[in-house]
């Protein structure tokens, strides 16, 4: 059997990796699916006829792997030849991916925990200590507020910023972004300005995302490092739990050296 990998010129086909993110057992957030939209893209094929397919992110790390049922039987095969022709340090893999996780898990040196991934709990929780009425959508001219320094101009003009001012003081920011790979889900999140940190802001301003979320029909998630533990007990005050990971994945040198 001839197995080859071949770099999808035009790179993502959207409806495959729409289609791979719906098979999951659970959610993912912007942060995950970005590093697989922005990943180069391979299928793998056997004997020319398409098997499965993965992606590259940075020449050096898995974001996603997926194989057909009937040629499961050769999954651990052919990733440990993805890790050996590509030289593959690490992976990004979610805990919700059974496969990938397990393949991972077949050849890991090591695993840094990298981030949870959050959804609401239905619970109710105490009300908002800020009023909805003070978050409102970005303009320009809040660029020099806002607390991130990528994209900013271009996120403000997708409408993914929302602003928290009380008499013209910036509070903190929510980000509001569509997710792409799960069509019915926002993945929302927020910043607080240091000086207002540790007063009911930034649960306030992701409980007032959660409803613009549902008004808007997106099923609203959240994603924060794992070593970020003040933005996990905003989250999970605001409502939010997390049944998954995403797990950075290095991988032995005997195999991707072998």
């Amino acid at each position: 059997m001839n197995i080859r990998f071949v770099k999808n010129e035009a790179g993502a086909n959207l409806q495959q990796l729409m289609d791979y993110a719906a098979q999951l057992t659970g959610i993912g957030d912007d942060f995950w699916e970005e590093h697989i939209l922005n990943g180069v893209h391979y299928s793998i094929l056997s004997n020319d006829a398409e098997i499965g397919y993965f992606t590259l992110f940075g020449n050096e790390k898995l974001t996603s792997f997926h194989m057909i049922d009937s040629c499961l039987k050769l999954a651990q095969t052919i990733f440990r030849k993805i890790l050996n022709e590509f030289c593959v340090k690490t992976a990004f893999v979610a805990t919700c991916d059974e496969l990938f996780l397990s393949l991972c898990m077949d050849n890991h040196k090591s695993i840094e925990m990298q981030a949870y991934f959050f959804e609401h709990s239905g619970a109710s929780a105490r009300p908002p200590e800020w009023g909805r009425e003070l978050l409102k959508p970005a303009v320009m001219e809040d660029v020099k507020d806002i607390l991130d320094t990528e994209y900013v101009e271009e996120n403000i003009r997708a409408g993914r910023y929302y602003v928290m001012r009380e008499n013209g003081v910036f509070l903190g920011q929510g980000f509001f972004h569509p997710d792409t790979l799960a069509p019915t889900q926002a993945s929302i999140g927020m910043s607080v300005h240091p000086d207002h940190r540790c007063k009911g802001v930034g649960r306030s301003i992701i409980m007032h995302l959660t409803e613009i979320s549902r008004e808007k029909r997106f099923t609203p998630v959240c994603g924060c490092w794992y070593y970020n533990h003040n933005s996990k007990l905003t989250l999970e005050s605001a409502g939010f739990v997390s049944k998954m990971r995403l797990l950075n994945v290095h991988f032995t040198e005997d195999v991707t050296h072998e």
